[in-house]
């Protein structure tokens, strides 16, 4: 007697998934538009800065902790309002995190077909392979690309108020993450999967 095993992800749960995602995808990008207008209204911005170490070791005194307890670490983050940029500098700031919620937006939609067809029961629709790719793309831009531009905004933003010198109170930072990137290549592995699967029910079409 065979047995059909149950499917990891049931048709009705593939659509509600889908819905759900599409809610995140217009979330998502309404918060990006929201962004834009910050930038193009308002006549400043605020970008994440880091304490240097002397005003790291000042703010130690000043707290008077108990103890030995001190603060670790040799970067302490903190928001820092900067008045008076021009737009260019003010886009600049907030495109980092545009970025980030058009590359959920992206994402989340892509996905979500990809969903549809497995309730529909194509799972190997010819089309999946790229809305993955695309889901790669958009993991690479939103996790390393994005936090690296917010950063040169941040760089941008503190040398407009002239605080780039070597007593400067605060120190920008700028890193580029390899983690996004892998896992970009991993779903574009699982879309290659995906493509090779669609190529092998066309033949077994075929021969039907």
């Amino acid at each position: 007697m065979t047995t059909t095993a149950k499917p990891l992800l049931g048709p009705r749960s593939a659509g509600a998934f889908a819905v759900l995602l599409v809610l995140l995808a217009t979330a998502a990008a309404v918060t990006a538009a929201g962004f834009l207008v910050i930038a193009a209204t308002r006549d400043a911005a605020d970008v994440t800065v880091y304490l240097s170490d002397p005003v790291r070791l000042d703010l130690n005194d000043r707290l008077h902790l108990p103890g030995d307890a001190v603060l670790l670490g040799d970067l302490i983050p903190v928001q820092l309002h900067v008045p008076d940029l021009p737009l260019g500098l003010r886009l600049l700031a907030h495109l980092g995190t545009v970025l980030l919620f058009l590359s959920v937006a992206v994402g989340a939609l892509a996905l979500a077909q990809v969903l549809r067809t497995v309730r529909a029961g194509r799972p190997f629709a010819k089309r999946n392979a790229t809305w993955l790719a695309i889901v790669a793309v958009a993991v690479a831009v939103g996790g390393g690309i994005a936090p690296a531009v917010r950063e040169a905004g941040a760089v941008a933003a503190v040398d407009h108020l002239g605080l780039m010198a070597q007593d400067s109170p605060f120190v920008t930072v700028m890193s580029f993450s390899l983690v996004p990137l892998l896992v970009g290549v991993v779903i574009l592995g699982v879309a290659e999967a995906f493509r090779r699967g669609a190529a092998m029910a066309d033949d077994v079409d075929g021969l039907v």
